[in-house]
């Protein structure tokens, strides 16, 4: 049974993987720290000593982290770990700096070290279609240019160049992997797609930013789980990998199939004709975001399972089917705007 460490294995994409991959056959090691917006062990499906081990670690403290690793000896290393919302971003540019970028660079010079008693390791760095920035038209390459907008993008495209250069200093097997947006199950209310489901059940219009003609790439979380797992098996010689969707929407659109799925199921009585309420824009608010993941494709013959309503329809079945997790995580969503702090 190999052994998986997951760094941010209690966030959004973070819980869905280990889900995911513990059913794979593999023993996950998951370290978090658990912020505000991570999901407590008390929610964990698994919860085996003989296939999960949790640590609360701050990925900050290097001696602790260091410890693990080499307790652990992990075959793989997949670093989910960031603080990830933009308009938090907007508010406290310095924390997601010094915090996203500080953490990765500890994780690969323990990775550098840690290598060299064992040359079978990988380490997978997980990043954002956020980096390229906004783009009128076509598609981001993994070799095209990083322009990021918001600090949470720049910290993220500071981690990408860090670890690029440790691939070419130290020769590393590092894989970065730039997702597009994702949606699903554990998703912190806060984001888009569960702040459009919560508003519209409880019978309120969904708020969107400017004119709500923002294009985004979206994926669902299990298709990005099953993404990753097939990049494990394949041993990609290449060092950066786009994982997207084609599926490019704006936030309109989005909303609209949102607002129908839960019409149908009568989970709302709101009208169409007035279900949206446009608020003022987020500042540096990117206008669209494509990745152009064509090479992912073409090397794992990989096939996207969940269409976009088929996505929706699986999250907000969640989300109804998980009172307790809803419950806990609006004792802690306080639903305030945020991200406007841009003077």
């Amino acid at each position: 049974m190999k052994k998986i460490l997951i760094t941010g294995g209690s966030g959004f994409i973070g819980n869905n993987l280990i889900n995911y991959l513990i059913k794979k056959n593999y023993k996950i090691y998951n370290i978090d720290k658990l912020s505000n917006v991570s999901t407590p062990e008390k929610f964990k499906i698994f919860k085996s000593k003989k296939i999960y081990k949790f640590y609360k670690t701050n990925l900050l403290n290097k001696n602790k982290v260091k410890k693990i690793f080499y307790q652990v000896r992990p075959d793989i290393i997949i670093n989910l770990a960031a603080e990830s919302h933009v308009d938090r971003s907007i508010d406290d540019p310095s924390f997601f700096l010094k915090n996203n970028i500080l953490l990765s660079v500890n994780l690969f010079e323990i990775f550098k070290n840690f290598f060299k008693t064992n040359k079978k390791s990988i380490f997978f760095h997980i990043s954002t279609d956020e980096v390229f920035g906004s783009i009128s038209k076509g598609s981001c390459k993994e070799n095209s240019r990083y322009n990021p907008s918001s600090p949470y993008a720049s910290s993220k495209a500071s981690t990408d160049l860090i670890a690029t250069s440790f691939i070419k200093t130290y020769k590393l097997p590092i894989k970065i992997l730039n997702l597009c947006n994702n949606f699903g199950p554990y998703q912190f209310l806060e984001k888009f797609i569960p702040t459009v489901i919560f508003n519209l059940l409880k019978n309120n219009k969904a708020p969107i930013y400017g004119n709500g003609k923002n294009i985004r790439e979206w994926i669902f979380v299990d298709d990005t789980c099953e993404a990753i797992y097939k990049i494990i098996k394949m041993q990609s010689k290449y060092t950066n990998l786009n994982i997207g969707s084609n599926i490019r929407l704006n936030n309109i659109q989005l909303a609209v199939i949102i607002f129908n799925i839960l019409k149908k199921k009568k989970l709302t009585s709101i009208n169409i004709k007035n279900f949206i309420h446009f608020i003022k824009d987020r500042p540096g608010h990117d206008t669209r975001y494509a990745i152009n993941s064509n090479l992912f494709y073409q090397k794992t013959k990989f096939k996207i399972k969940n269409n976009i309503k088929t996505g929706i329809k699986k999250t907000i079945e969640w989300y109804l089917k998980n009172n307790s997790w809803v419950n806990y995580q609006k004792s802690r969503h306080t639903n305030k705007r945020i991200g406007l702090n841009d003077k």
